[in-house]
């Protein structure tokens, strides 16, 4: 979804559970005043296969309640509090919210809505300032078939690393033979973490994603953690992973190389020619 496009109006997951009386009725007069079809494109994101509203939910709901069956979109390329959005998102699902229409009977007064619904935002974002990742949750999936789809999910949004098909597809494939962990915030997986083991003293980091609206939050380290943790419960002495080395130029293989150092790796040997010569393989290890 990059860019402006229609998108079916029932589709798009709503965000908040209340809509404004005030709001609503100000958006219906200004529809009548200046025509049903000279609205502003609608606000959504999309993080892997979830689309939600990020505003525009009172226009919305009246479109939908005028009949549109389609609404023009325009993704939400701000910076924003992506994980209080999932938590919103998590709310509306709980509260039988899975599309516009179900806020049809939620219009409130203007005092019930603040108190309902914006005071619970400044809650959550206060909560968020203060630990975003407080509600993370790191499990194991079993299932072959959910880790090679939750891999592509994720790894479809990462171009910057993962480029390239045939080996995102080869991760796809891969992943189904390895312990694989995954992230949870508010229901959604939102990274990944898929765990080689040999000669059972060394387990490797075979790939590992985040969705890149949740990167530098801290949730990487706790996966990594996490893994390191059942590691040496299992008598694993080292973790191990393959990353691009310095010798090559990106910008955001720099930003893992970073990344593995704060979270204790060290590099250990350079391998100019085990992908091909203009990609050199830096290995590094973690003792446990």
């Amino acid at each position: 979804m990059t860019d402006l496009k229609e998108i079916d109006i029932e589709s798009v997951q709503p965000s908040q559970l209340y809509i404004s009386e005030p709001k609503y009725q100000a958006a219906k007069e200004d529809f009548e005043i200046y025509g049903w079809d000279s609205y502003k494109p609608v606000p959504v994101k999309r993080i892997g296969k979830d689309v939600f509203f990020t505003d525009g939910h009172t226009r919305a709901l009246l479109l939908w309640q005028k009949g549109y069956n389609k609404i023009k979109v325009t993704p939400d390329t701000d910076d924003m509090d992506w994980i209080s959005y999932l938590a919103s998102v998590q709310w509306c699902r709980r509260a039988g919210i899975r599309s516009i229409r179900d806020l049809s009977e939620r219009i409130v007064s203007e005092q019930e809505y603040q108190a309902k619904w914006l005071a619970l935002c400044e809650k959550l974002h206060t909560q968020h300032r203060e630990n975003p990742i407080l509600n993370v949750k790191i499990g194991i999936v079993t299932s072959a078939g959910e880790k090679s789809g939750i891999c592509g999910e994720i790894l479809r949004e990462l171009p910057e690393w993962f480029g390239i098909d045939s080996a995102v597809e080869n991760y796809v494939r891969e992943v189904a033979g390895n312990i694989f962990y995954i992230a949870v915030l508010y229901e959604k997986t939102i990274g990944f973490c898929a765990v080689k083991t040999h000669f059972g003293n060394n387990a490797e980091l075979y790939v590992l994603g985040i969705f890149p609206e949740f990167h530098r939050k801290g949730i990487g380290k706790v996966i990594i953690d996490k893994v390191a943790e059942d590691c040496k419960r299992n008598g694993i002495r080292y973790l191990t992973v393959k990353t691009l080395s310095e010798r090559h130029s990106d910008k955001n293989y720099r930003k893992t190389r970073e990344f593995y150092k704060r979270v204790g790796f060290i590099p250990l040997e350079e391998f100019q020619s085990l992908w091909d010569e203009s990609n050199p393989c830096l290995y590094m290890i973690k003792e446990l």
